[in-house]
């Protein structure tokens, strides 16, 4: 499926400090829109799981440039080159006489993770999702978002095209209070989001702009790198030497990144980055954000 690269016309507040839990951010209402976003949706439908009181749709659309363009692809920057867009909308739900009800207002969320050249949206996937946790999740629920988006993830990943240079992913997630919690409540609540999905997100948008870890070798030169098995060679990383991982405290020996933008590079396991970043956006040395702009640094 095409479609039109609408999100760049999307009015957004950029907040960069959305905690978790977050009420209505002021600002006016965003206009109605249909997100169809470019490159071909991985299909078919909407994949669904569920995580205790939480339900989630997720849609995913993935943009992979011709051969010949490959290349250029592989070599863009931070602006403008690889990403992971998320669309994420919650919505609560309580139980009535005759089923389930939406109460509360529904939260709409416009997160682009900015990829960097040496590494894939597909292998990036993990620090992002890891990350929505403190920027989006309502804390009362956050423990079953956090187990919820994964399960979406892994329903998805494999169909996900390696060489894809732009992932777009659209989540829609609905939340039953505990008390009302019954597992016939909760396919009520997703054939309300089901009927949700056709509609245009109304309301107010938070929208923040991230960068993700760098994957990085240790003690390994990349003239002494292998091939890919289609014949390519994989994307030139930085060479750092052997320490230890500032989390764990065990040696950097492969699974190896480095945190975007810190003064010094602060290196770490992806894995315990997966962890830091369920817990904060911040790096675990020196607190520099994700979202923290360049001039920052």
């Amino acid at each position: 499926m095409e479609g039109g690269d609408e999100f760049d016309d999307v009015p957004l507040k950029i907040d960069g400090d959305v905690a978790a839990g977050a009420t209505a951010v002021s600002g006016p209402p965003v206009r109605r829109v249909m997100y169809a976003p470019e490159g071909r949706f991985l299909g078919p439908g909407a994949r669904i799981s569920y995580a205790g009181n939480t339900v989630g749709m997720l849609s995913v659309a993935a943009v992979v440039p011709p051969p010949d363009d490959l290349p250029a692809a592989d070599s863009q920057g931070q602006v403008g080159g690889k990403q992971i867009l998320v669309l994420y909308r919650y919505t609560h739900f309580s139980a009535t006489r005759d089923g389930v009800k939406v109460c509360g207002s529904t939260k709409l969320h416009y997160l682009r993770f900015a990829v960097p050249p040496a590494a894939s949206p597909v292998e990036s996937l993990r620090w992002a999702w890891s990350s929505l946790a403190p920027l989006i999740y309502p804390s009362s629920h956050s423990s079953e978002l956090q187990a919820l988006w994964p399960r979406l993830i892994s329903s998805s990943s494999d169909s996900i095209p390696q060489k894809a240079t732009h992932l777009k992913m659209i989540a829609d997630v609905g939340i039953l209070r505990r008390e009302d919690y019954t597992p016939e409540r909760m396919r009520e609540v997703s054939m309300v989001l089901d009927d949700m999905l056709a509609e245009p997100w109304p309301g107010y948008h938070v929208g923040m702009e991230l960068r993700l870890p760098e994957p990085v070798h240790v003690h390994c030169a990349c003239a002494d790198e292998p091939e890919a098995a289609d014949g390519e060679r994989p994307a030139k990383r930085r060479k750092i030497d052997a320490e230890r991982c500032p989390i764990c405290f065990e040696l950097l020996k492969s699974d190896v990144a480095v945190w975007p933008g810190c003064y010094l590079p602060h290196v770490f396991h992806g894995a315990c980055l997966v962890l830091a970043l369920k817990a904060s956006e911040m790096c675990p040395l020196c607190r520099r954000r994700l979202s923290a702009p360049d001039e920052q640094v």
